[in-house]
């Protein structure tokens, strides 16, 4: 499949494969869980109101039209609310690592994600997935019809994580920091180092030797510092060290 390229905070963009067919209907089965135990809710809930003798039988006939609304309209309108509330997820998408996004990597717009949850009502809901499942085998880009329409792709966000890709790794006792400023910058910032010096294997050498130079000035720019003598990449892990030095407890 074709890589989706995603801009960094750093403005530095890194590659995102598209969601795999299997991954969309685990995300698609978990969806179906939690759309299914809000109507049980709701029909719970209804039923203890309408057995309460709270209402007289006329009323309640009035509210069985509540109910019915109630029920629909959150089940109708969830996938869109969902995606266009959470940046392009839903509590499928969120818990499996995927996002949608536009195939330039922006984030999409209230058009595109009306766009893709009006094909949805065709080719998922009336067709039971069956013309979702194969447009995605067929396409190669992981988009359904409702993705080719609105121009986006559903991406695979969450990677299988080793010790040594977190943020945080020990330093020695008696480490000394070159660059104490770097106890201003945030999670996100360090995580979006380690990204950009992790993915030398996605690119050719002088389009990752660019990002890591571009990711390092910028750094210097927010801080205020110098490189001094260090190459990009190794100013980058001297910035990361220091800062798991200033967070390590």
């Amino acid at each position: 499949m074709n890589q989706i390229g995603i801009e960094t905070s750093q403005h530095v963009q890194l590659n995102y494969n598209p969601a795999g067919i299997g991954d969309r209907i685990v995300a698609s089965i978990i969806d179906g869980i939690v759309i299914f135990a809000y109507y049980m809710l709701v029909v719970f809930g209804f039923g203890l109101l309408m057995g309460s003798n709270l209402f007289t039988p006329a009323a309640s006939e009035g509210y069985i039209w509540v109910f019915i609304l109630v029920l629909s309209i959150p089940v109708f309108l969830y996938h869109l609310v969902s995606e266009v509330l959470w940046q392009g997820k839903t509590v499928g998408k969120w818990l499996i690592g995927l996002q949608v996004v536009k195939v330039d990597g922006t984030n999409p717009d209230l058009s595109n994600y009306l766009i893709r949850w009006m094909f949805r009502l065709i080719e998922i809901s009336m067709a039971f997935g069956l013309i979702a499942f194969v447009t995605i085998l067929v396409n190669g880009k992981g988009q359904r019809l409702g993705d080719i329409a609105a121009k986006t792709c559903v991406i695979k966000t969450k990677k299988k994580v080793r010790l040594s890709d977190t943020i945080y790794s020990q330093t020695e006792t008696e480490y000394t920091p070159l660059f104490p400023r770097v106890a201003e910058l945030t999670d996100k910032d360090i995580r979006t180092i380690k990204e950009v010096l992790g993915s030398k294997k996605d690119y050719e050498y002088n389009t990752w030797f660019v990002m890591v130079q571009r990711t390092a000035n910028i750094i210097q720019m927010k801080l205020g510092i110098q490189k001094e003598e260090l190459k990009a990449d190794e100013f980058l892990n001297r910035v990361i060290a220091d800062y798991n030095h200033f967070h390590q407890s």
